[in-house]
């Protein structure tokens, strides 16, 4: 695999950012996408604005009607509620050499996955950007910096550790170096993945629950208090389930999520705003159920569950 052939599945705020910065770098990006974005797209090209600057290109783009297939790197960036009809439509492209990196919330994307395509060509993956889509169809990185992390769920891309498995890794991980975002091939990707969860499910609930930015929450009588319980909270899910973060990213999700004067929000909180649905089960949801696996207390989780289910029932 010299040129991997790349499959971007969505071009909003995630799919568009990294995608489009491989596409701006000069990789072979293919995007999947509705036949409404295909259409603005094709008119007014994909432009990526970030704190560094702004690059617009000139996307390939198939809808999936038009789809061909395989191809070597599937990059799925949709939210967690598109996953069933993305699996359906990017099903086509998915072969027997194909990997699929997803780049969802959370973590029980990974079980559906390999149950529809393999254990064998599923990778973990973690990525770290706050973006959104613009009303003119472009994407902007609102702060921060941007990474995409990425690695075997097992003892290879396969499973087997074989060594045609570590070449195609080897060759993705190539692809994505260099494209204007860190990156990095973990060998611990389920750990990286949950240490995300607990920064995205403490936030999520956070800003959700009390209606505010992360300075405006610590700013409150309380505020400091509840975001430090929700973080233990978190992070006692984890360590129940075998992965319990290290000690200096739980101290970096408690400084991140208590700082003073923050502007810090979620992607969850952002759509709330906007009266968009919401990733709730991914992100939170589902770490309650593991919770209520292992017996482990989460009071404060519940309650931001239930304010985000009665969200959910109004809009």
């Amino acid at each position: 695999m010299t040129d991997p052939r790349i499959l971007v599945v969505g071009a909003g705020a995630v799919g568009g950012f990294f995608g489009g910065r491989l596409a701006a770098a000069g990789r072979d990006v293919t995007f999947l996408v509705r036949e409404g974005r295909a259409g603005g797209l094709a008119r007014d090209g994909l432009t990526v604005r970030t704190p560094h600057g702004d690059s617009t290109i000139q996307p390939r783009t198939v809808t999936a009607a038009t789809l061909p297939g395989p191809f070597d790197l599937v990059l799925l960036s949709v939210k967690s509620f598109g996953l069933v009809s993305a699996i359906a439509d990017v099903a086509p492209a998915v072969s027997t050499g194909t990997l699929v990196l997803p780049t969802l919330n959370g973590m029980r994307h990974l079980d559906v996955l390999r149950e529809r395509f393999g254990a064998d060509r599923v990778l973990g993956g973690a990525c770290i950007v706050a973006a959104q889509l613009e009303p003119d169809g472009a994407v902007r990185q609102l702060y921060g910096s941007a990474s995409l992390t990425y690695g075997s769920l097992g003892a290879g891309s396969s499973g087997d550790g074989s060594a045609s498995d570590d070449r195609d890794l080897t060759a993705i991980d190539a692809a994505l170096r260099g494209a204007g975002f860190a990156t990095r091939l973990s060998p611990t990707i389920e750990l990286d993945m949950w240490q995300k969860w607990i920064l995205l499910a403490a936030g999520g609930a956070l800003t959700c629950l009390l209606r505010g930015t992360v300075g405006e929450i610590a700013a409150a009588p309380g505020g400091t208090d509840t975001a430090r319980a929700i973080v233990a909270e978190c992070v006692a899910v984890a360590t129940a389930a075998g992965f319990a973060p290290h000690a200096d990213h739980r101290a970096w999700v408690e400084a991140t999520l208590t700082e003073a004067g923050s502007g810090f929000t979620t992607s969850m909180y952002r759509d709330l705003l906007a009266g968009a649905p919401v990733e709730a089960d991914a992100i939170v949801g589902d770490l309650i159920i593991r919770a209520e696996g292992f017996g482990v207390a989460v009071p404060t989780l519940r309650l931001a569950f239930t304010a985000l289910g009665m969200y959910r029932a109004r809009i």
